[in-house]
């Protein structure tokens, strides 16, 4: 599945992934990258809502199964769970459970797994978004700290 959205998740990410090939020089440069990890985190919560949406109305509509985006407030990418159609319960042993059925065409057992592989691959750019921009955000914070020691 490709979309627009996932070519444009994958062209900020090799954008700002430069940035960490070559040395920051200064805090600008660090609020630079910050904000445009931000930016690909505000792509990336539509680009789960778009992925969910997708699967939820299509593949999965006939199923047990849903994809959420979830993460705790103030996270700033979310990422894609697995869950019962009821909403009930939430995690990877519901996708297992699913294509442990013998009653699943293996039409469709192989778009789930191949929707769990996307889900996988973006749970991966979600969580380096995630991490990326909390570090940053502490070493700002160490600056700020080491530069209020200036008279």
């Amino acid at each position: 599945m490709d979309t627009a959205s996932n070519s444009y998740g994958n062209d900020a990410f090799k954008s700002y992934a430069k940035g960490f090939l070559k040395p920051f020089k200064g805090k600008g440069e660090l609020i630079r990258l910050r904000d445009e990890l931000e930016e690909s985190a505000r792509a990336a919560r539509q680009e789960a809502i778009d992925i969910a949406s997708q699967a939820n109305g299509g593949l999965l509509k006939s199923t047990d199964l849903w994809l959420t985006p979830w993460g705790k407030s103030g996270v700033p990418a979310r990422t894609l769970q697995w869950r019962d159609n009821r909403q009930r319960s939430m995690g990877l042993w519901l996708l297992e459970t699913f294509l442990a059925r013998d009653d699943i065409s293996e039409a469709i057992r192989q778009s789930v797994i191949d929707l769990e592989v996307q889900r996988c691959v973006f749970n991966a750019k979600a969580a380096t978004i995630n991490w990326s921009i909390k570090r940053i955000g502490k070493a700002l914070a160490d600056i700020e700290h080491a530069v209020s020691f200036q008279r």
